[in-house]
């Protein structure tokens, strides 16, 4: 198969006009930050692209991420890694790109997902949104949501305590203990997602994570987010129903992996 054509870009509006509009980039990506400073970035011919950042030295890669089609995406991988004065940390992939013998660890699959009000649909109000409250981050916050995490969602991304994260939202039972919380988080130039959205076991079924979800959402949008975006594990469809019943559309089949230290 005939390696497609790939080029390096030099600036993140290069990047962001190959990438035309790319979700994931533009939520994901922190351009000011990852790119402008730090990163590197490619193209391929049939649309694809490529970026990483590192808070090291410019031209440094902690993560890879390509993005296309599968074939372009291995491509883009390879040439990366023969580019790179050190391999990254670790990569994220379409799922289905061939790896060959790439030597790497800790295998996850994920998918992305997005609600754009451009698309002309509207976030359903939830009767449970009455019940969230906001919880904004503070070192006491902090360790209650950190405690409360390892039960509801062990498997969480945004960690409390990470700068990203703009605020919590929460319910609490009559006794003021938690029983759902959810994080609004936003890189520095890029979009708003949500991440660390989880249920207390004894109280799941009761729409509790759907209402966090769409006051989240509801938050990000009134901060004029252009879109708001989420990632999840896959497989796990009772979230995927959630996340769709809201409006929200998966726009990336996703799968990471690190590499050996």
């Amino acid at each position: 198969m005939t390696e497609p054509v790939i080029r390096r870009l030099e600036s993140a509006e290069e990047l962001f006009a190959a990438a035309g509009g790319d979700y994931l980039l533009r939520s994901d990506a922190a351009p000011e930050e990852s790119l402008e400073q730090q990163g590197v970035a490619w193209a391929a011919a049939d649309g694809g692209f490529a970026f990483g950042g590192s808070q090291d030295a410019p031209g440094l890669v902690d993560w890879l991420t390509a993005v296309g089609t599968p074939e372009t995406a291995g491509a883009l991988l390879r040439h990366a890694l023969e580019a790179l004065p050190r391999r990254p940390y670790g990569f994220s992939l379409p799922r289905g790109t061939d790896l060959g013998a790439l030597d790497f660890s800790e295998p996850e699959t994920w998918d992305f997902m997005a609600f754009d009000p451009a698309w002309g649909v509207e976030l359903p109000t939830l009767p449970g949104e009455a019940r969230v409250t906001e919880l904004p981050p503070s070192p006491e916050a902090d360790a209650e949501i950190s405690g409360f995490l390892k039960v509801a969602n062990p498997s969480h991304s945004a960690k409390p305590g990470w700068d990203a994260i703009q605020t919590w939202g929460v319910v609490r039972d009559a006794e003021g203990a938690l029983l759902a919380c959810g994080a609004y988080c936003r890189r520095d130039g890029g979009n708003g997602y949500l991440a660390s959205i989880g249920t207390r076991p004894d109280t799941r079924g009761q729409g509790l994570g759907a209402a966090v979800s769409a006051w989240l959402t509801r938050r990000s949008l009134a901060n004029s987010d252009n879109f708001c975006a989420l990632g999840h594990w896959h497989p796990n469809e009772p979230a995927r129903r959630i996340y769709a019943r809201l409006g929200f559309r998966t726009t990336h089949r996703m799968m990471s992996g690190r590499f050996p230290a």
